[in-house]
């Protein structure tokens, strides 16, 4: 008994001298990068990359100045972990070759008109005369709103991240001569335009009495200079300066349109990203688009004189003719661009606007 009595407290000593010793040091068994002050594992273990920023606009248009403001924000907000590389003007293809390269993530980011080749929704944000004021279109345009979330999907969908829509100005119609009956929709225009490969344009320019031509951005220009047309649609009062100055001799503003191009981001370079990363540039951009819509304003107004020293005569309408325009398209395109879209999409962008 005495033997079992003293092994047992010989145990129980040891016992207890373990438990004493384990808890001497609780932090011994730190977990890798618990250490205050180090990097988290998939911050160290992140290898800095480098995009290719593809856009459409002019080095000294405002939508090109915005997109070098967006990827210095975005190096600086990544603290070097993305760098984008800005490439302007179609030097890496016109939009609908950029848009089929994003998909294939052979380009990691654009800033393009959107292409609805895929899926109708995509081009949603320009359809004709949605609004008729800048604050009417950042409503349509918000993140948390059924016109944002739709195209998001659809370009989920086909391996693109939408970032952002772009408020860019409102169409019109720069052409090399006068038009026939301007104020009247629908009456005969006397000319063949330019308009780009998407029903939203086309479908209006005829309803405002155009004969249309779709083909790629990149083709209009040489279409004007040969004759082929006369005249385009697809560009603001500030687009048309900065492009098409040296050509055009009328600028007739219809605002048919919204110019609303799109931010969006691969979806193989984005899921590649750290999350606090893409949080970063989802503000970054967000907040850019907002600012486009101020910066379009202000730019427009600046513009128009600088049009008509450069001997272009320049059309503005009425808010009575404007409303004419609209009322002849919701009447006549509507309904048509309404089938190719899902049931009640159109509806549903407009009741989220109209709240």
């Amino acid at each position: 008994m005495k033997k079992l009595l003293a092994t047992v407290l010989t145990i129980a000593l040891v016992l207890s001298l373990s438990a004493c010793g384990g808890s001497s040091n609780p932090a011994s068994p730190t977990a890798p990068g618990a250490e205050s002050g180090s990097a988290a594992p998939e911050t160290s273990d992140f290898t800095p990359v480098t995009w290719r920023f593809a856009n459409q606009h002019a080095p000294d248009q405002p939508g090109c100045i915005l997109d070098q403001r967006i990827c210095d924000e975005i190096k600086e907000a990544t603290q070097g972990r993305v760098t984008v590389e800005l490439y302007a003007n179609n030097a890496l293809g016109d939009y609908t070759s950029v848009f089929d390269e994003l998909m294939l993530g052979t380009i990691e980011m654009a800033h393009i008109t959107p292409v609805e080749s895929y899926d109708s929704r995509v081009s949603a944000a320009m359809i004709p005369y949605l609004g008729t004021t800048y604050e009417e279109l950042l409503k349509a345009y918000a993140r948390d709103g059924y016109l944002f979330g739709q195209v998001k999907e659809a370009l989920g969908a086909i391996g693109i991240e939408l970032m952002g829509i772009c408020p860019e100005g409102y169409n019109g119609i720069g052409t090399m001569s006068e038009l026939q009956n301007p104020t009247v929709p629908g009456a005969e225009k006397g000319l063949v335009i330019r308009t780009p490969m998407l029903d939203i344009f086309a479908l209006s320019g005829i309803d405002l009495g155009f004969r249309v031509s779709s083909m790629p951005y990149a083709d209009t220009y040489t279409a004007m200079q040969t004759g082929v047309v006369g005249g385009w649609a697809g560009g603001s009062i500030t687009g048309n300066y900065f492009v098409m100055r040296d050509l055009i001799k009328y600028f007739y503003d219809y605002r048919q349109n919204q110019e609303a191009t799109l931010i969006m981001v691969s979806s193989q370079a984005w899921s590649k990203l750290l999350p606090k990363d893409q949080e970063a540039i989802s503000q970054i951009v967000a907040k850019g688009c907002e600012d486009m819509a101020e910066i379009t304003q202000k730019a427009d107004a600046e513009n128009i004189p600088k049009l008509e020293e450069s001997g272009i005569k320049v059309v503005l309408f009425s808010d009575e003719e404007l409303q004419a325009f609209a009322d002849s398209c919701h009447k006549n395109v509507w309904p048509k661009l309404s089938a190719n879209y899902p049931e009640g999409f159109i509806d549903n962008i407009l009741a989220d606007i109209s709240k």
